[in-house]
């Protein structure tokens, strides 16, 4: 067994809500919280980032990677001081501006420059973890199964990890970890947070408890038209991102409610219910046929969504669902474990098989190490 480590993990996922940093305790088998913390961005801050994509300018992608680079460094210096320690390592993903991801190519970009971070803490850090499995034939998107096998184990398995984050990404964790499998269902929470962010004019960052959706109808015309999307038929491994499901495809959405006299309310109960399907049909379509479950294990921004949960337990009333945060790890900083874990089996330099996750060609090191 392995020394264990003190590692800290940092996340800011597409959805954009905050910046998390959490420090964990790791070793080959465990990995446990020690404690977490979020961080609202600048306001002037959320709105540049958001604005940054596959067509903004080498420029403006430089400035922002470098400016989030301080930012990051400044509230990780601020986690810690009252700790008075020093962990081994950060585990950084960097904020994802463009992952786009079809059968052919697979285009992933994340900004966040890690050797700022790493000279203003003083600890070396890995990032970039995506760009290894691309360029061996991934999707570069899930690797939260990784954690998902490594946690939970008191969970009879076979079961579902269904993370609610911006995309929703879900696992069928086995308990040989070359039999489970992970994808991408669509989108989760990220369309919701765009459409009532732009409808509010920035006022509301995303659909509390769900009480705008809860209120609405669903549009059956405008329901079937997203799930129309080829996205949503393609088998795993598969990735999705803000080329399929970004900030135009919201824009887009408005237009068409407008012209077809929708409410913000029945938008977004519409869009939560093409969550909500798109995530159930996904496991009749790639799970149930092949594996019995009788436990989904629930995760991400979107299980604060009380609306979505209900709708989701109402689709799949014979499954047992869970919180991740009642059997052993905050949803809140989940992926920052994730990140956690990937940065110290980078540090020990360990291949991961993730064929039947991102349908990588060969076994992979993630992430790129900079020294302090």
């Amino acid at each position: 067994m392995k020394k264990s480590m003190k590692i800290l993990g940092v996340n800011s996922g597409t959805s954009i809500d905050s910046l998390d940093i959490a420090l964990f305790d790791v070793d080959d088998k465990n990995i446990d919280i020690i404690k977490g913390y979020e961080y609202k961005y600048p306001n002037i801050f959320l709105k540049k980032i958001k604005e940054l994509g596959p067509t903004s300018s080498i420029l403006e992608v430089e400035n922002a990677s470098i400016n989030l680079g301080k930012f990051v460094g400044q509230k990780i210096n601020t986690f810690l001081k009252p700790l008075k320690l020093k962990p081994k390592l950060i585990g950084m993903h960097g904020q994802t501006i463009h992952h786009s991801n079809n059968i052919k190519n697979t285009t992933t970009i994340q900004i966040t420059e890690p050797d700022i971070v790493s000279n203003m803490t003083g600890i070396d850090v890995v990032s970039d973890f995506r760009k290894k499995d691309v360029i061996n034939g991934g999707s570069g998107a899930p690797f939260v199964p990784i954690l998902d096998h490594f946690l939970f184990k008191k969970v009879k398995r076979p079961f579902i990890a269904q993370n609610l984050g911006g995309i929703a990404n879900t696992t069928l964790v086995h308990k040989d970890f070359n039999k489970s499998i992970g994808y991408d269902s669509g989108p989760a929470n990220s369309l919701v947070d765009k459409v009532i962010s732009i409808y509010t004019d920035n006022k509301l960052k995303f659909d509390k408890n769900g009480n705008y959706s809860r209120k609405g109808k669903i549009d059956k015309k405008l329901f079937n038209k997203i799930l129309s999307n080829p996205f949503f038929k393609r088998k795993p491994p598969k990735s999705t991102g803000n080329r399929e499901f970004g900030i135009q495809y919201a824009l887009d959405l408005l237009s068409y409610s407008k012209k077809n006299n929708l409410i913000i309310e029945d938008i977004l109960a519409t869009l939560t219910e093409v969550t909500v399907e798109s995530i159930a049909r996904s496991y009749e379509d790639f799970i149930f046929k092949n594996h019995k479950i009788k436990n989904i294990i629930l995760s991400g921004g979107g299980v604060k969504n009380s609306f979505m949960i209900e709708r989701l337990q109402a689709r799949l009333p014979e499954i047992v669902f869970l919180n991740s945060d009642d059997i052993g790890m905050p949803s809140k900083f989940k992926e920052c474990a994730l990140f956690a874990l990937l940065a110290y089996m980078r540090f020990h330099n360990l291949k991961i098989n993730l064929k039947n996750i991102t349908g990588a060609k060969t076994d992979s090191v993630l992430g790129k190490l900079s020294s302090k």
